[in-house]
């Protein structure tokens, strides 16, 4: 008999020990004709670790989440997840499994209330699947859920208004929630700040400081200010390569990166 996709995500959780890695990339490469965007890369993530992925525009930071997320296939190399090579899954298996993720545009429904585009996202990975004729306060599990993180990231009081009528940090939280619909053991966020002012990205980085630390998290980032308060690791990428890796002072301190990135005297 096949597997079921709660199958798989509870055949993960097996693998989840603290001395496994949870995201291991070895030698990936994507290329889009004659352009390589994604070249060579090997990066290691252990459980819980918060890092940030760095690299000026075009240097393949986003393509490389999609060969994670699976997106994209790897033209090389491959992907492992607690130990499970993933490379060759379709997104909604790697979901099934506890990868999730956002994106650089917001990618709502507009037209449904904060509740609803939640409450779908809590159905999506579930075993459950609506009925038409039964009402949705019937799915007591999938209310819940959706209710405590409705609860846990400032959103109750705005469950029943229309998501098209609030700010654009209000959006961004909604998606971060929407990501952790599924209880995943790895988020990737895709420039979460990018557009906020400078009051909703501070209430952005204090919602992701508050983050389960089981939950290992890559971020890609432009802001500086969240990119360091944020990270434990910093990973560099330029034209679609490795350039550098550390910690936040060692980063910053990094006389090759302040050249081409952070912009050297």
């Amino acid at each position: 008999m096949a597997k079921t996709e709660t199958d798989e995500k509870k055949d993960c959780t097996l693998f989840v020990k603290d001395s496994v890695p949870c995201l291991v990339i070895e030698n990936l490469s994507k290329d889009f004709g004659g352009l390589r965007a994604v070249d060579g890369v090997n990066l290691t993530i252990e459980q819980g670790e918060r890092r940030v992925l760095m690299g000026p525009n075009g240097a393949g930071k986003t393509t490389l989440f999609n060969m994670i997320s699976g997106v994209y296939p790897a033209t090389e190399g491959r992907i492992l997840f607690f130990q499970k090579d993933v490379s060759k899954l379709p997104p909604y298996r790697r979901a099934a499994l506890g990868i999730a993720r956002t994106y650089q545009i917001t990618n709502l429904f507009p037209n449904l209330t904060v509740a609803e585009n939640i409450l779908m996202a809590c159905q999506a990975l579930s075993r459950t699947k609506f009925v038409m004729f039964r009402p949705v306060t019937s799915y007591h599990h999938l209310r819940d859920r959706c209710d405590q993180l409705l609860k846990e990231f400032d959103l109750w009081d705005k469950r029943n208004e229309l998501v098209k009528n609030l700010s654009h940090g209000d959006q961004r939280q909604i998606e971060v929630a929407i990501a952790l619909a599924g209880k995943p053991h790895l988020l990737l966020l895709d420039e979460p700040a990018a557009g906020l002012s400078s009051a909703e990205t501070h209430a952005l980085t204090l919602l992701l400081k508050r983050l389960d630390p089981k939950i290992t998290i890559l971020l890609i980032e432009h802001d500086m200010d969240v990119a360091f308060e944020f990270a434990e690791k910093i990973t560099v990428l330029y034209q679609g390569k490795f350039l550098a890796e550390g910690t936040k002072e060692e980063i910053r301190n990094n006389p090759t990166v302040q050249e081409i990135y952070l912009g050297a005297e």
